[in-house]
């Protein structure tokens, strides 16, 4: 058996973004019982909506409730919804409770929770512009009191702003 990484993710999320009734079955695998596929299937989801947020849009009040239920322990599943549930928040309401998550995540005990936070709430600042000065201040805080990783990530927001900025002109 092939050790879980990257590569295999990315597979599936390949092979869901092509068979789209899969997302059904992908979905229901992030409410099972078993936390490590539970992990994994958070995996595959932000990889979807690193190509087609869309995919998941349907999900979106389900997956921002699953989220901000998760138990501390489970981070990595928490670290790759925090960035999954602001990418599928396609209506005011869901930016807004997903900004409220993501302030929450920003405090998390884990690092990883920490950086998804900080670029999740970046990402719906660039869709809400009420959300943009409270993502100033994350980046702010972040880069003058965070690890070195979220300091990187709170660049990597600031770098994505920028390029936004740009194309509109």
């Amino acid at each position: 058996m092939k050790r879980w990484g990257l590569p295999i993710a990315r597979d599936l999320a390949a092979e869901i973004l092509v068979d789209k009734s899969a997302v059904r079955s992908m979905v229901r695998e992030l409410f099972g019982d078993d936390v490590e596929v539970r992990k994994r299937a958070a995996d595959v989801a932000r990889r979807i909506t690193e190509k087609n947020d869309k995919l998941l849009e349907p999900y979106a009040d389900e997956l921002a409730g699953l989220l901000e239920g998760l138990p501390i322990e489970e981070s990595r599943t928490r670290w790759h919804l925090g960035l999954v549930v602001p990418r599928v928040a396609h209506t005011r309401i869901q930016r807004l409770r997903a900004a409220r998550t993501m302030s929450l995540l920003a405090q998390d005990e884990s690092n990883v929770v920490r950086c998804s936070a900080v670029e999740g709430l970046g990402l719906l600042a660039m869709q809400e512009a009420s959300l943009r000065d409270e993502a100033e201040e994350m980046i702010e805080r972040f880069l003058r009191e965070g690890t070195k990783a979220m300091k990187c990530r709170a660049r990597a927001v600031m770098r994505i702003w920028a390029t936004s900025e740009r194309r509109k002109k």
